[in-house]
């Protein structure tokens, strides 16, 4: 079914597709035809994060998951100071980075600490607008 674009490119092509499976909804972004983004969207029951089978099972939609590279980012605990800290997307945990490359494309993506959501992007694409997304503007058009 259709889905609410989540990076606001309609003019330039983009189409969103949602599809639930297994308590989590599935977002595929298309441009003319090309799949550039996926967002995994924990849908039902708790809204915490991913478990490393289930992430594994998300990677699988893209890529053998033994060729993806992940990496946790660093704990910036931010140091004690007069002015108020600005609030980060997932303050309890650190988001795990994912990036995947073969042959045709270069894949990127992210699960923000605890929250309930994973999400893919082919950034660059030959013929197609190039894509440049930060973890704010995904977590915001998710919801």
């Amino acid at each position: 079914m259709m889905a609410k674009s989540l990076i606001g490119m309609t003019a330039q092509g983009e189409k969103a597709y949602a599809y639930p499976q297994a308590g989590d909804d599935v977002v595929v972004g298309f441009f003319d035809d090309v799949a550039r983004y996926l967002a995994v969207i924990r849908a039902r029951g708790p809204k915490t994060g991913f478990s490393p089978a289930e992430i594994s099972s998300i990677l699988a939609l893209n890529g053998a998951p033994a060729e993806w590279k992940s990496e946790k980012s660093e704990d910036h605990t931010p140091a004690k100071s007069s002015k108020a800290a600005k609030e980060t997307i997932s303050p309890n945990q650190p988001a795990t980075y994912f990036s995947f490359s073969d042959n045709d494309r270069h894949m990127i993506g992210w699960q923000p600490g605890d929250k309930p959501f994973v999400f893919f992007l082919l950034p660059a694409y030959p013929g197609q607008p190039h894509i440049l997304l930060n973890e704010w503007q995904v977590a915001r058009a998710i919801g």
